[in-house]
């Protein structure tokens, strides 16, 4: 066969494939949506019938010990901290692991807390690299700092739970800030069936400086105009306010973000606690507690709030938004593979009919076809199958349709939170349609980067470093 009658037939053949991965995709997305929509309404219900007033005072309310490691976080673990010892929660306590920073980390723990050295009594139950001091603070007697040699997030997290004191474990990243309502709102999924609620997530909004967000009169975060840290948080909101949304609702809600995890205690110690051997501990440690429960068929439920519940540091450069996007899908990669046993198997309920399918189709496979899609267009170009004008109009419909998805989760938001300022709202609809040519082109390039990593067996973390702006502030304000 000439290369003439073959460059056709491969165009005319990936343009369907890509067509009919397009179609597939498109329906999902629409079916999470509407299970979303009930979820959200439901939350929102359930919400405003509770007294949070009753919670705060009552005996019963279950206290929770608070995690958050540190590695080379001197720019804002001041602020998280703070924020963590101002949740409006009856009960709890706060440990910092720091993880070998080779920054000012511990001394600006030290400074700011006035730290002093203590030797608590605990149980080693989880292995974890050596610790050298434990500090306690003399501002706040529920504030412990470890200070441990590196170990990476997962053994920090460890650490911190040999040291924990209460049944429910919260595990937060040390470079957020947290509203005061989050461990509220978070157990309140909780109280209702503590014996059958075995962990709970949320999901964080994002600014290039979270520790100087501005707020309106109504409390209301004003969205970054960065337009890189917009298109995150519109990211964010697709993935949160809908997807785990409505995997939340049908229990097969695979991914407790690292940001906030409320995990039972007991369970996080009989599975070993989290793994080092994957390139991020959240998504991995969400996978094996399913895997678990679905295999011994005890009854369970991990579930999602649909509100933030703080800011996080979003990437302001191209450079570190690739690093941190493709060390997620490396890790997308590297669980899917290691629990592709539960795909399709009827052992493992929704997770293995509903949550792994949308995984490797969604997720795994969305960088190939991505790529595919890509290649196609100077093939289909030169062979003559496609002409520019109608190239060009694809791009619109599919632009048009991502733009639709996304613009639903911000309505949602707003619908049921009321999260943006109405100049906020219009701002980040108006990016909705540019999504695919200003910020989609990256992801696909780091969606493309991690797979490649994946297989070339890479599993560093690749820490992106602060926002130079936010440096600038911190040593501004030092001085």
């Amino acid at each position: 066969m000439s290369l003439e009658t073959l460059l056709p037939l491969i165009a005319w053949g990936g343009y369907l494939a890509c067509l009919l991965y397009l179609a597939i995709l498109t329906l999902i997305f629409a079916s999470l949506i509407g299970r979303a929509v009930r979820e959200n309404r439901e939350r929102v219900r359930e919400a405003s019938a509770e007294d949070f007033s009753i919670v705060r005072r009552s005996p019963f309310t279950i206290p929770v010990s608070v995690i958050a490691p540190a590695y080379n976080e001197e720019v804002c673990v001041s602020a998280c901290v703070h924020s963590l010892l101002a949740l409006d929660y009856p009960e709890y306590e706060v440990i910092v692991v720091n993880d070998g920073s080779t920054d000012g980390t511990l001394r600006r723990l030290i400074e700011d807390f006035e730290l002093q050295p203590d030797a608590p009594l605990y149980r080693r139950v989880l292995d974890t690299s050596e610790v050298h001091q434990i500090y306690r603070s003399r501002l706040d007697p529920r504030l412990t700092v470890i200070d441990k040699v590196n170990g990476g997030k997962a053994d920090a997290l460890n650490a911190g739970a040999n040291f924990a004191r209460f049944r429910y474990l919260c595990c937060v990243d040390s470079d957020t800030v947290y509203n005061a309502d989050a461990m509220l709102k978070g157990m309140r999924l909780v109280m209702p069936d503590p014996s059958r609620i075995v962990g709970v997530t949320s999901h964080v909004t994002l600014h290039s400086r979270p520790e100087h967000v501005v707020r309106d009169e109504q409390g209301r975060m004003r969205v970054d105009r960065n337009v890189l840290v917009a298109y995150q948080l519109l990211d964010y909101l697709r993935a949160f306010v809908w997807a785990r949304a409505a995997w939340s609702r049908s229990n097969y809600m695979l991914c407790s973000v690292g940001a906030f995890a409320i995990w039972r205690r007991d369970v996080l110690l009989e599975l070993g606690g989290f793994s080092s051997k994957f390139t991020c501990e959240d998504i991995e440690f969400t996978f094996r507690v399913h895997e678990h429960f679905r295999r011994l068929g005890k009854p369970y439920r991990v579930q999602a709030l649909a509100e933030p519940v703080g800011v996080t540091e979003g990437p302001t450069s191209i450079r570190a938004l690739v690093s941190q996007r493709a060390r997620w899908q490396r890790v997308i990669n590297e669980t899917v593979w290691h629990y592709r046993r539960m795909l399709c198997n009827r052992r493992y309920g929704t997770v293995g009919f509903l949550g792994m399918p949308y995984y490797l189709f969604a997720e795994v496979l969305a960088p190939v076809f991505q790529a595919l899609a890509l290649l196609l267009i100077p093939i289909a170009a030169y062979a003559g199958v496609l002409r520019p004008v109608e190239c060009l109009q694809m791009l619109v419909v599919v632009a048009l349709g991502s733009a639709a998805f996304t613009c639903a989760a911000v309505l949602l938001q707003d619908r049921y939170r009321r999260t943006f300022a109405v100049g906020d709202l219009a701002y980040l609809l108006v990016l909705a349609p540019l999504d695919l040519f200003v910020y989609r082109p990256f992801i696909v390039w780091a969606q493309c980067k991690g797979t490649i990593d994946f297989l070339l067996g890479d599993r560093r973390w690749n820490k992106f470093e602060r926002n130079p702006r936010t440096v600038l502030t911190e040593r501004l304000a030092t001085k």
